[in-house]
């Protein structure tokens, strides 16, 4: 994990408790997880059902918690379901991840659908973004360029400026200007004509 970091990946661990109670097990090696991986999907499996209580203990959010009771059958099925659960949960996640734009105000981490983003511009102070929303707008600190990384929904057409092509109204190619449906009007950059082109007229 260390050098391949993983995010949202499920595992299944042996709690494997040993003789001595300062033996390393896998709810140690759950807590290793959880903070390279802090959605990670959590299966603990061991033949000690009073065990449960020791992932609740320790908070490690544990997806489900199957024990081993010798039956080939049994062991098969709880494995395909805490599967199904694992994946439908991550599923959830990258979905919520995927539609939630965030950014910081002052303390506080703001969390908005991807929906109301209408652009994104620089200001005249360094590092900070001026986030116009469709119902307003919001500053904040960050990298205009690192925006289309995180959130694949958003596309730079210039150097001071990140939109959301489906808050896009009108598109003028031959003066290069967007309008978007808050009326607001932002030109892309000649170097992005292409990327501009080829992005509305998959729409």
């Amino acid at each position: 994990m260390t050098q391949k970091p993983l995010t949202s990946g499920i595992y299944f661990l042996d709690i494997e408790i040993g003789k001595r109670l300062d033996e390393q097990n896998g709810l140690d090696l759950g807590e290793i997880i959880k903070k390279q991986d802090p959605k990670a999907q959590l299966i603990f499996v061991t033949s000690h059902q009073d065990m449960a209580f020791l992932t609740f203990q320790r908070r490690l959010g544990a997806s489900n918690f199957i024990v081993k009771n010798g039956n080939a059958n049994d062991l098969r099925r709880n494995v395909t379901y805490s599967l199904e659960q694992a994946v439908d949960a991550i599923a959830k996640y990258r979905y919520i991840q995927k539609n939630t734009f965030s950014y910081r105000f002052g303390h506080d981490v703001r969390n908005m659908s991807m929906g109301d983003v209408v652009y994104v511009e620089t200001t005249p102070v360094p590092h900070k973004l001026r986030l116009v929303k469709t119902t307003g707008w919001a500053e904040f600190i960050g990298k205009l360029k690192e925006l289309p990384q995180k959130y694949p929904a958003l596309v730079q057409v210039s150097e001071s400026c990140v939109i959301n092509p489906a808050n896009v109204k009108e598109v003028d190619l031959k003066e290069k200007k967007l309008t978007f449906i808050t009326g607001d009007i932002r030109y892309f950059s000649t170097r992005n004509s292409r990327k501009v082109r080829q992005l509305f007229q998959e729409r």
